[in-house]
């Protein structure tokens, strides 16, 4: 079996026993035979070769804990037949035949070459840890230490909060803080395996991602009103469809029994290049479009699910890496970043989306109530691009507005998600929907802009 851990494959054969570790694209198939590494293959499994296949995640980017459920025999049973399957395995072993096959001697002389896996831990910390023989000693001590923290530390005041959900989550939790992967992988390790890696308290949001009490909000009270004016009237090619006090929206709003003052929501058109919006169409498929989701339940680390919806039905792919930093999506960042003043830190990467006929998003809002305490705060404000002309229908509706968008390439919506009195609360009256596409195909961009600084703390895992 293999197990990878977040960009380092640990090499096991047969009943587990641990043969190198090393770096590798967790995306291809590793073959290994008695000799080492050779090559990148589909081989067939035999006595000195196997193949070794790359862990799944799952859909909390986490991995796939079925694996487990389909171990064939069970490491309890392992433990049970441990014996050595040839009356010359002790004869064999003695002569280094343990490292000179070790394909054919670690499976099937499994005692004499002291391969048996153990059961290391019980579940008093979550998952039972199942480690290998040959390290034995230097696990046994790591768990030792463990409790000492689980019983002497764990045990203050301070820890009650979390205490309850200071858990190894994973079966190779102990086995992986041995490999050094608490420093390694820090956004996984340390609230999955906190028992193994003695970051309980890591389990706390507020305490994992404190706020910067010197961050600076890019919006005060008046500024969203101000900056709008300034857009409408410095801006060409600007329509402006709804603002305060618009008497039409607020008849409309009326209409609705919605008591809310009329937002802002404005378009600018050739606000981005053909050439641009083609790049972004483009860099989509590179970057790959998957189902798209929405934001699920929060989980025992502050981290928030993600969910497929039957209201949702569109691809989405999200610009980071060598999108993000290509020169025409550079570019098209800034105008943003010029058009309304604020800095792209605060801006979420874009998320690039493809509508296919007969496909949506029904109605539904961009403020996420729990970033409001958190570094970045609420999404203030969507900048919507349109990479495309669509033949009929993908209009973005603002159903208490009574208003929709078309699609139109090159021309970007923007709109608030907050009011302008006081920034960190949702404006109600801009819940929106992509209406069905009718004809031909949808791309767009959203871009989500925050209160503060969002990609600092995106880098540090303190996002959600």
């Amino acid at each position: 079996m293999v197990r990878t851990s977040f960009g380092r494959v640990a090499l096991y054969i047969s009943i587990g026993v641990l043969v190198q570790s090393v770096d590798h694209d967790p995306t291809t198939r590793i073959e290994v035979d008695a000799a080492g590494m050779t090559g990148v293959s589909e081989a067939t499994v035999g006595i000195d070769t196997v193949v070794l296949e790359p862990l799944d995640y799952d859909e909390d980017h986490d991995y796939d804990d079925d694996y487990y459920d389909d171990m064939s025999p069970t490491q309890e049973e392992v433990v049970e037949k441990c014996v050595d399957e040839e009356e010359l395995c002790g004869f064999w072993a003695e002569h280094g035949e343990c490292e000179k096959n070790p394909g054919y001697m670690r499976n099937s002389c499994s005692k004499s070459c002291n391969t048996c896996p153990f059961k290391l831990a019980s579940n008093s910390y979550g998952e039972d840890q199942d480690c290998q023989g040959e390290y034995k000693e230097e696990l046994t001590r790591r768990v030792e230490k463990m409790d000492k923290y689980m019983a002497e530390e764990v045990s203050k005041p301070e820890y009650d909060k979390v205490r309850g959900e200071c858990k190894n989550r994973h079966k190779l939790c102990v086995f992986w803080a041995f490999q050094g992967e608490c420093d390694a992988n820090p956004s996984f390790m340390l609230t999955n395996c906190a028992p193994a890696c003695e970051t309980c308290r890591m389990i706390d949001h507020d305490f994992r991602c404190p706020r910067d009490p010197n961050a600076k909000d890019a919006l005060e009270p008046g500024d969203l009103n101000k900056m709008f004016t300034r857009i409408t009237t410095e801006m060409d090619n600007v329509t402006i469809h709804s603002r305060p006090n618009d008497e039409v929206i607020l008849e409309k709003l009326k209409k609705r029994k919605r008591e809310w003052n009329a937002p802002w929501v404005i378009t600018i058109d050739n606000f981005i290049t053909d050439e641009q919006c083609d790049r972004l169409i483009e860099l989509g498929g590179v970057m790959g479009y998957e189902r798209s989701t929405d934001v699920g339940q929060m989980q025992f680390d502050g981290t928030m699910t993600k969910k497929e919806s039957k209201t949702r039905t569109s691809n989405n792919a999200w610009c980071t890496r060598e999108c993000y930093e290509d020169p025409l999506v550079q570019a098209a960042l800034h105008k943003i970043e010029e058009l309304t003043g604020i800095s792209d830190r605060n801006s979420e990467y874009l998320q690039l989306l493809k509508y296919e006929k007969g496909q949506f998003y029904r109605a539904h809002h961009d403020y996420i109530e729990a970033d409001e305490e958190r570094n970045a705060g609420p999404r203030i404000l969507t900048a919507f691009l349109y990479l495309n002309d669509v033949p009929a229908g993908g209009g973005t509706n603002f159903p208490d507005l009574d208003l929709t968008i078309m699609p139109k390439r090159g021309r970007i919506l923007l709109w608030p998600s907050v009011l302008d009195e006081n920034p960190s609360k949702k404006d109600f009256s801009t819940s929106h929907q992509a209406l069905d596409v009718e004809e031909g195909r949808k791309y767009g961009a959203n871009g989500w802009i925050h209160l503060r600084d969002f990609k600092t703390p995106y880098e540090s895992g303190c996002t959600g």
